[in-house]
């Protein structure tokens, strides 16, 4: 119990971030698009690169991501199966991006760099590409019910920086490029910017919403689906992995069970303002995940022997 209000305690500022972004948007005007751009074209570029140039990669970690991006798809329809089932609106493409997304990226990487040695949180990176080609991909077509065509599919991937400085990275770390002492220097500094930006975008995107909508059969489905649907299809791969496979270590064990009870992403409520698909009930669900989460990561880790 000790260890669990431990991991509360040092976890919990990064709530405190959450809020301090909420009041910069509520009251200093501070634009979330322009915040997020900043984080999403200069310094996630930059973080990345320094963490996949320096990684020690295995030919077991190339599975990483397949599997990641493959248990995305499967929750991705399966949600939206249950939401046409449930409802047959708009509201079956809200909860199949609620359930599938993530925030691996503002509110999962500031959580793995604090509890992980660098080594781990590259491989965090490199897991995390799933996330943002099915963004890109699959969750554009949901969120806009299909009205995006493969070619702008595939444009919207190619858009992201950070794939680029992923592949940049990857040649580096296999010409075995020593970085620069300056470029290290920097690349902490970019560590830092990260984790106070990333975690202040969910405070300014929530500043945003004029009102919040909660239903509570909406969000127990969301819930189900986030918090135990997720954790059981990673556990059991997890167990696979234990007794049978035998390719990864203890702390990849810990780092997907992590990923799998994440909060929804910020960017849930970003897609249904865009496509006017019950937005205030998406801020909504991303905050109650979000304060969820809180308790949900540190019991996690205790679970796990961290």
């Amino acid at each position: 119990m000790d260890l669990f209000f431990s991991l509360l305690f040092n976890i919990f500022p990064l709530y405190i971030l959450i809020g301090l972004g909420f009041i910069a948007g509520r009251f200093f005007e501070v634009d979330r698009k322009t915040l997020a751009n900043l984080v999403i074209f200069i310094v996630v570029p930059v973080v990345a690169f320094g963490y996949i140039a320096q990684i020690d990669m295995k030919p077991a970690y190339i599975l990483l991501p397949l599997l990641y991006f493959t248990f995305l798809v499967v929750m991705g329809l399966g949600f939206f199966k249950l939401g046409q089932r449930v409802y047959g609106d708009s509201r079956a493409n809200l909860l199949s991006l609620s359930t599938a997304q993530s925030n691996s990226g503002y509110f999962g990487l500031p959580v793995i760099m604090f509890l992980f040695e660098p080594q781990w949180v590259a491989l965090y990176m490199f897991l995390n590409i799933a996330g943002v080609v099915y963004e890109a991909t699959f969750a554009y077509y949901i969120a806009a019910r299909g009205a995006y065509d493969a070619k702008e599919s595939l444009r919207r991937v190619l858009a992201y920086p950070v794939l680029y400085a992923v592949i940049l990275g990857f040649g580096a770390n296999a010409a075995q490029v020593d970085l620069p002492d300056l470029f290290i220097t920097y690349w902490e500094y970019f560590k830092g910017a990260f984790v106070v930006l990333g975690m202040m975008i969910l405070g300014v995107a929530l500043s945003a919403m004029h009102h919040f909508e909660f239903s509570l059969r909406y969000n127990a489905l969301v819930f189900f689906g986030k918090f135990m649907v997720w954790p059981l299809l990673m556990g059991a791969f997890v167990a696979l992995d234990i007794y049978v496979l035998h390719l990864y270590g203890a702390e990849i064990h810990t780092m997907l069970m992590l990923l799998s009870i994440m909060p929804p992403a910020a960017n849930v409520t970003a897609f249904a303002t865009q496509f006017n698909t019950n937005p205030e009930k998406a801020a909504t669900t991303v905050l109650a995940g979000t304060l969820f989460a809180l308790i949900a990561i540190p019991l996690v880790l205790v679970l796990f022997g961290y």
